[in-house]
C-alpha cells in the first residue's frame, strides 16, 4: 500500500467568513469568502500563486466542505467556528480521511470516498451521497486530488 498524503485542514464557518485551508508539503492552499469577496491562493515560502482561473471550482469545494462541517457541528452541538484536524488522502483508494477536533479532546472522523461521505462522532454515524450544494463525493475527491497535485508542483 502506498504512503498516504498527510497534512492539516482548517475549516472556518462564521458570519461573513467561509474558508478552507489545507497545509501539505510545506505549502498552504487557502480558499475563502469574506464579506462576499472570494479568493483562492497557494503559498510556499513567501511565493503566492493566485488560483483565480479555477476560483468557482474551489469555492464549490469549500462550500461542500463547510456544509459537511455544519452537519458535524449540529451532530456534536459544537460551538466552534474553526475546525482543525489532520487529513490522510489515499489516491489509489480515492479516500480522504479527515479528523477534526469538535471539542477540546473529541474528534470526528469524516471519510470521503467516490460514492459517499461518512461522518462518525462517537456512537453517531451518518452517510451522505450528495452535498446540499449538489456536489457529489466523486467530484469532491477529484478536486482534493487536483489541489494536492498543485501543492506538490509548487
Amino acid at each position: 500500500m502506498a504512503v498516504p498524503y498527510r497534512g492539516l485542514i482548517a475549516v472556518t464557518r462564521d458570519h461573513g467568513v467561509r474558508a478552507v485551508s489545507i497545509v501539505y508539503n510545506n505549502v498552504l492552499f487557502a480558499t475563502q469568502v469574506i464579506n462576499d469577496v472570494p479568493y483562492s491562493v497557494l503559498v510556499r515560502e513567501g511565493r503566492a500563486v493566485s488560483l483565480s482561473g479555477e476560483l468557482d471550482r474551489y469555492l464549490l469545494f469549500a462550500r461542500a466542505f463547510i456544509s459537511i462541517m455544519g452537519i458535524v457541528a449540529k451532530l456534536t452541538n459544537s460551538r466552534y467556528y474553526t475546525f482543525l484536524g489532520e487529513f490522510r488522502f489515499y489516491p489509489e483508494r480515492r479516500l480522504l480521511v479527515y479528523e477534526p477536533y469538535v471539542e477540546l479532546l473529541k474528534k470526528a472522523i469524516i471519510r470521503i470516498r467516490d460514492r459517499s461521505v461518512t461522518i462518525r462522532v462517537g456512537e453517531i454515524f451518518k452517510r451522505y451521497r450528495r452535498a446540499r450544494s449538489g456536489l457529489t463525493p466523486y467530484v469532491l475527491i477529484n478536486i482534493v486530488e487536483n489541489i494536492l497535485t498543485l501543492m506538490q508542483k509548487l
